[in-house]
Formats: C-alpha cells, sequence, structure tokens
C-alpha cells in the first residue's frame, strides 16, 4: 500500500502548482497528515487524491475542532484498518505553553498505555502515526548526548566522556516544544510496528535524517511530504 506522507509545510508541487498528471500513476492508497496543516490544504489533497486520508493533529492546528478537514479520519486514539493495515493515531507535541494537542511526558505516557491496550484488543498497529517524535536518545542526559553513528546501527549514548565522535550528530532537539517523547520510544520499542510516521522535527532544522530505526521500526519524518510504501 503506498502512503503519501505530509507534515507541517504546505508543497506548491501538493497545492499550487498541484499537476493531476505527475501523480496519476503514483499509484497513492492512503493519504497521512502527521499535523501542522491548515484544513483547506487538506481539503484540497483529499479532493485530488479521492483515497482515504487520515489525520493527527499537531501543535498548531489550533482551529481544527471548530473547522476540521473535509473527508479526513481523525486518527488520534483509534485504530483504524484499511487493506488489513491497522493505523493509529497520537496526536500533539511536547507542553509548553497550554495550548491544544499539547501533552506532558507523564500525559503521553497514559496515552501510551492506552496505546498498548488498542493494539491488543484491536487487532494490532501496524502504522504509529504521531506528530511528535520518538527520543532516539535512551535517557534525558544533557551531557551526553545523544548520537547516530554513520554506520545505522542504534543510538546510543556516547559514554561519561561524553565527547562526540567525528561524523555522528545528535538527534534530539532540546527545546521544550520540540523535545522528542521518552513514552513514544517506548511504546515503539515494546510493539514494534512497521513504522512511525510523524512530523514536528523539520528536516530543515539539520537535526535528523528522513528516516531512522528503532528496532524493527522504521521512523519516517513526514516533512513536506513521502511516498512510503507500507507493505
Amino acid at each position: 500500500m503506498k502512503a503519501l506522507i505530509v507534515a507541517d509545510i504546505e508543497e506548491k508541487s501538493l497545492y499550487d502548482h498541484f499537476r493531476p498528471e505527475r501523480w496519476a500513476n503514483a499509484g497513492i492508497q492512503v493519504v497521512i497528515s502527521c499535523g501542522d496543516l491548515k484544513p483547506t490544504y487538506l481539503d484540497f489533497l483529499a479532493s485530488m487524491f479521492n483515497v482515504p486520508c487520515l489525520y493527527v493533529r499537531g501543535n498548531h492546528d489550533v482551529t481544527y475542532e471548530a473547522n476540521p478537514p473535509g473527508g479526513w479520519v481523525n486518527l488520534d486514539g483509534k485504530v483504524h484498518r484499511i487493506g488489513g493495515i491497522g493505523f493509529y493515531g497520537l496526536e500533539g507535541s511536547p507542553w509548553y505553553n497550554g495550548g491544544p494537542a499539547q501533552y506532558t511526558e507523564a500525559q503521553m505516557t497514559w496515552r501510551a498505555r492506552w496505546t498498548r491496550l488498542h493494539h491488543w484488543t484491536g487487532g494490532g498497529i501496524d502504522v504509529l502515526v504521531s506528530h511528535a517524535a520518538p527520543r532516539m536518545c535512551p535517557n534525558r542526559s544533557v551531557d551526553c548526548p545523544c548520537v547516530y553513528p554513520p554506520d545505522g546501527s542504534m543510538a546510543r549514548n556516547v559514554g561519561q566522556a561524553c565527547a562526540v565522535d567525528a561524523g555522528r550528530r545528535v538527534l534530539d532537539m532540546g527545546d521544550i516544544p520540540h523535545r522528542p517523547f521518552d513514552a513514544l520510544r517506548s511504546l515503539v520499542l515494546s510493539l514494534q510496528p512497521r513504522f512511525l510516521l510523524h512530523g514536528h522535527m523539520h528536516l530543515g532544522y539539520g537535526v535528523r535524517p528522513r528516516e531512522l530505526a528503532l528496532g524493527r521500526t522504521r521512523i519516517i519524518d513526514a516533512y513536506g511530504h513521502a511516498i512510503v510504501d507500507l507493505q
């Protein structure tokens, strides 16, 4: 199943300069929004692709309650199955000013517990859709940052010396609004869905690549847009 995933910015190729012939043979079977996109943009995508459309809210989606995107399923807190694939959504970012769709780490931990229950009672979760990202570093240490080796192996702490080796990248942003959730990391490692699709991290910040991995789960940043084969 080919998915068009979107988040954070409106792509001109999908809106102002949309060309139906460009997408006619793309084989898109589902469109997934990982948040922070205007309802009018999502309305346009739903009308152009005419396939199932799923979304979670981002922290900037403050108008969705009064003006939700038409033709889209709000995936937050529920399992939705398409062609045998189970999708589940967790909206929002870390709490920073009390706005809509913001959660403390403790709140997200409780939401993750409910997600596990839905996984066991709802036939399994294959694709987890969130706005925020999972923490790649296994703890909160500021002095010992988490880095990702260029050989693609699992992210790890760099040790007591906290010296970042040449060619390694710090993956977890430190500012509160963009701080990844520990609860999402634990959830992914316990359920090991095929995919976690998220937004919020903004590839332009240069912190993470488009794709990472936690165990067997592919972690994909939907910033702008990407096409992913979910099979």
